[in-house]
């Protein structure tokens, strides 16, 4: 017996936005499947923000069609926003209320009343270990915990789709673990969740999937891993005294010599190195390989689709 597909928490088909003559989105297809973490990368003006628009309802593209839990968010907008959660990257909190008549406030805005509403409230703050501060004015909260607090707000209603923009920025160390645990606890749940960060470290730590807009083009990678594991990005490092020109493939900096091995190719590489070396291969007095990760792969990505020398400052930039 056929069973049907159970709808995805966000599908996009063919999404088109242009400003003027300037094309933005040109065709987009997204889908996030219940549980998933999908991490949103692309350059600056890109389009991330216009996307994520478009998605969360407050937006309406030019063309193409935008389904959430199943509901066509384009013709039944209220419905659709009831069951996405968005916590963008601007705190929209109230400082002169406490952390929890801000979160209570919001969840009267999604509806629940009573009980419903304390027991939701109560639930949501502890989780983010916010309840030793519920009853201090969002004003005289430290940076860390007011992104836990928006994020707190965000989480009343308990969405099945949920929109996080820079979620972590300003927060500390102890915050941006909780932070990251509550993540991965909703998507577990069932959730999907919609992410985007400057820390690319931190979709590794989710995990997530992968997608990169570019020139208004969205580009689905995979997991993490399979991003890692197609671009490399490591780097073989091998100490050799001296100051003979470095090897076809290797670069000289001061002692070492420096090579980009391409994945599962790292032994390959060092013996070559070796074979080449000839009698020199003797006066090798040290050998590190720094691992790949995602934002060196990042950076190769980025690489490709620019070919200009881009510095780690600007894929933290193109990351956001």
């Amino acid at each position: 017996m056929n069973r049907a597909r159970r709808p995805a928490r966000l599908e996009m088909r063919g999404i088109r936005r242009s400003f003027g003559e300037r094309a933005v989105l040109r065709g987009v297809d997204l889908r996030v499947e219940p549980g998933q973490i999908l991490g949103l990368l692309g350059p600056n003006g890109a389009g991330k923000s216009t996307l994520i628009a478009i998605a969360d309802g407050t937006s309406t593209p030019d063309a193409g069609s935008v389904t959430v839990d199943g509901i066509d968010l384009l013709t039944h907008r209220e419905a659709a926003a009831s069951v996405i959660g968005s916590a963008p990257q601007s705190l929209g909190i109230y400082p002169t209320l406490s952390l929890q008549e801000n979160v209570r406030a919001f969840a009267r805005l999604h509806g629940l009343r009573g009980r419903a509403l304390r027991a939701r409230c109560t639930e949501v703050i502890e989780s983010l270990g916010l309840a030793p501060s519920a009853r201090l004015a969002a004003e005289h909260l430290s940076g860390g915990q007011k992104r836990r607090l928006h994020l707190a707000m965000a989480l009343t209603h308990e969405p099945r789709l949920l929109f996080l923009d820079e979620p972590t920025v300003g927060a500390d160390v102890e915050s941006r673990r909780q932070i990251l645990d509550l993540v991965r606890r909703i998507a577990a749940e069932g959730a999907a969740v919609v992410y985007t960060t400057h820390y690319l470290n931190e979709l590794e730590q989710l995990p997530a999937r992968i997608a990169i807009l570019h020139n208004g083009i969205l580009e689905e990678r995979g997991t993490v891993d399979d991003v890692v594991h197609a671009q490399g990005g490591g780097a073989l490092r091998v100490r050799v005294p001296g100051d003979a020109p470095a090897p076809a493939g290797w670069v000289r900096e001061g002692e070492w010599l420096v090579g980009a091995p391409a994945p599962s190719t790292t032994g390959e590489l060092l013996a070559d190195l070796v074979t080449g070396l000839g009698e020199r291969a003797g006066g090798i007095t040290d050998v590190q390989l720094s691992r790949p990760t995602l934002e060196s792969a990042y950076l190769r990505i980025l690489r490709e689709h620019e070919p200009r020398s881009i510095s780690t400052t600007e894929v933290h930039d193109a990351a956001a």
